[in-house]
C-alpha cells in the first residue's frame, strides 16, 4: 500500500497548489507536470481541485497496488487531466513534453522496515537524480535529515535557483525511529549532513527554476534546514513545535 501521512501529504498538497497557482511559471507549466511517486494521488488531486487547474499531470508510481489506489482516487475525483502511470519515472519521462517535475521523494537515509521510503545512503539520492534530469522547473520536498546542504549545492551546480519555498517541522514517526534509520541519521549528523531536534526535523517544499536572472533564495532556505541542533532522537512521540513558515497544522510524519 502507498505511504500516506496526512500531515506530510497535506503539506505536499499545499506546495503543489502554490506551484500550480504561480503565474510566473505558467509558460513552464503549459506543457504539463510530471510527478515521481503518485502514491495515493490525494495531494495532487487536492492541489488541482483547489486551483481549478486544467494543467495536464502524469503521476508515475512504480508500485502496482499503489498505482491502482491512485487511479481510483483520480477517477472518483473526476479529474481528466491527471493520469496515473504504473511505471518508473526516470524511464517514462524521457520522451514526454513536460518541463516541470514534482515529487515528495523517498528521503530516509536507510531502508529500515519501509525500503520504499529509502532515498539512498544520504537520503537525497532520488532528489539528486530528479535535479539532474534536465527539467526547467522542479518542486521537491527536502528533508533536514537527508544531507540538505549537499542537495542544495547539487541543485546550484546543476544551474537551479531557489525561487519559492515553505517549511514546517515534522515529528519523528515510526519509520524515522526505526533503529537502522535513526542510527544512520545520527551518523549523518556527526558529519554535518543531518539536522534535527530531539523530537522533530524539518521538511521544506522547494521550487527551483533554471532562469539565470531569478533571485536565488538558497541561503535563507539553508538557514532553516540546518537550524536543528542534532542532539539526539527521543524514543517517545511528542507533538511538533510551532511551524517554521507557512504550513498546515502540526502532526506526525515518517
Amino acid at each position: 500500500m502507498p505511504f500516506f501521512d496526512p500531515v506530510e501529504s497535506g503539506f505536499y498538497a499545499a506546495c503543489l497548489e502554490n506551484l500550480l497557482g504561480n503565474t510566473r511559471l505558467r509558460p513552464t507549466l503549459a506543457n504539463g507536470v510530471v510527478e515521481l511517486g503518485a502514491g495515493t494521488g490525494i495531494p495532487m488531486v487536492e492541489a488541482l481541485r483547489h486551483q481549478e487547474s486544467a494543467i495536464p499531470v502524469r503521476g508515475f508510481e512504480r508500485d502496482g497496488p499503489s498505482s491502482g489506489v491512485a487511479a481510483r482516487v483520480v477517477e472518483k475525483a473526476g479529474l481528466t487531466n491527471y493520469q496515473i502511470v504504473h511505471g518508473d519515472f526516470f524511464d517514462g519521462v524521457r520522451d514526454g513534453p513536460e518541463r516541470c517535475a514534482v515529487a515528495n521523494p523517498p528521503y530516509l537515509p536507510a531502508p529500515g522496515h519501509a525500503p520504499e521510503l529509502w532515498g539512498g545512503d544520504s537520503g537525497a539520492d532520488v532528489s539528486r537524480r530528479i535535479l539532474s534530469a534536465g527539467f526547467d522547473a522542479v518542486l521537491l520536498l527536502v528533508s533536514s535529515i537527508s544531507d540538505p546542504i549537499g542537495l542544495l549545492e547539487h541543485a546550484r551546480k546543476t544551474g537551479y535557483r531557489v525561487v519559492d519555498w515553505m517549511a514546517r517541522p515534522i515529528t519523528f514517526g515510526a519509520y524515522t525511529r526505526d533503529s537502522r534509520v535513526s542510527h544512520r541519521i545520527r551518523e549523518l549528523a556527526r558529519h554535518g549532513h543531518a539536522f534535527f531536534t530531539p523530537d522533530t526535523y524539518t521538511i521544506a517544499g522547494v521550487t527551483w527554476i533554471t532562469d539565470p536572472t531569478a533571485t536565488d533564495d538558497t541561503e535563507a532556505l539553508t538557514t532553516v534546514l540546518t537550524a536543528g541542533q542534532a542532539i539526539g532522537i527521543r524514543e517517545h512521540d511528542s507533538h511538533a513545535h510551532e511551524p517554521v513558515a507557512r504550513v498546515p497544522s502540526p502532526g506526525q510524519g515518517r
